[in-house]
Formats: structure tokens, C-alpha cells, sequence
């Protein structure tokens, strides 16, 4: 068995259809956006999912919330409809997810026995997502614009 590290890394890393995260986003076209955005949607969804169990059962510290529990349903609900339309409106809904995490965090803060560098990735994953959020509006603003793909060969 031969391991060639580029196919692998074209196959699974990095592929100008399926991965194209570095394309800007009006210049994407419909198959390369419907790949992001369903990764993204697959992301969102499982992501929101368990956070509205959690917070439905109400594991996850401030007992159990029917805010975030509702507003994770419409998480869900926004991510499977972006998945599977790109619909602008949905992006807009999904890209206030990281916002609220922050309001979160202001209001009822860090778990108490969280160190230092455990805030700061959380802190730094969101603001990550923040930026991602915005080139995720940018595919559902543009999508009914961009090309159609050339034909698979």
C-alpha cells in the first residue's frame, strides 16, 4: 500500500471543489458554495442540537433554559433550511450563533473552574466563527448569482 500525503491532502484537506475556503465567496461557484454550506449546516445543526439538549436537560451549569434551548431549535431549524436552499436569511439567523454565544458568556459567564487558556480558546473559537459567519452570509447573499459549475469530468 502506497500513502501518497498530496492525493490524501487533496482528497480530504484541500480540494477546489469541495474545500475551496480560501475562494472568496462571490467568486465561488454554486457546486463549490453548496459543498461549504452544507458542511457548515451539518456543523451548525449537530452543534445547536446538543446545545439545546443540554440545556433542555439541563446539564450544562445554570440548571435548565428554555432561552437557549429555543433559540438552539432555531439554530437547528435555520441550518437545515441553509443547507439545503443557501437562503440569505438563514446565513443572516445562523450568524448571529457566535454573537449570542458572547452574551452568554457576558451574562452568566465562565464555568468557575475553567483556567485561563480554556477562556481564551473558547474566546478565540468564537471569534473565529464570528469571521467565518460572515463569509457564510456572503455565500447566502451570493449564491443565486454565482456561475454554474463546469460539467465533472
Amino acid at each position: 500500500m502506497d500513502f501518497n500525503l498530496e492525493k490524501f491532502l487533496r482528497r480530504y484537506v484541500w480540494d477546489e471543489d469541495k474545500t475551496p475556503y480560501f475562494t472568496p465567496a462571490p467568486k465561488l461557484n454554486k457546486r463549490q458554495a453548496g459543498y461549504e454550506s452544507f458542511a457548515y449546516a451539518v456543523f451548525a445543526g449537530s452543534l445547536f442540537t446538543a446545545v439545546g439538549l443540554i440545556s433542555m436537560v439541563g446539564v450544562g451549569g445554570q440548571g435548565r433554559e428554555i432561552a437557549p434551548a429555543l433559540f438552539s431549535f432555531s439554530c437547528v431549524c435555520a441550518a437545515i433550511i441553509f443547507g439545503m436552499t443557501r437562503h440569505y436569511l438563514s446565513a443572516l439567523w445562523l450568524s448571529t450563533a457566535p454573537f449570542a454565544a458572547i452574551a452568554y458568556f457576558v451574562f452568566y459567564g465562565f464555568k468557575p473552574k475553567w483556567a485561563v487558556i480554556d477562556q481564551v480558546v473558547v474566546l478565540a473559537f468564537v471569534g473565529v466563527w464570528i469571521l467565518y459567519s460572515l463569509r457564510i452570509v456572503a455565500i447566502g447573499k451570493h449564491y443565486e448569482d454565482m456561475p454554474e459549475p463546469p460539467p465533472k469530468q
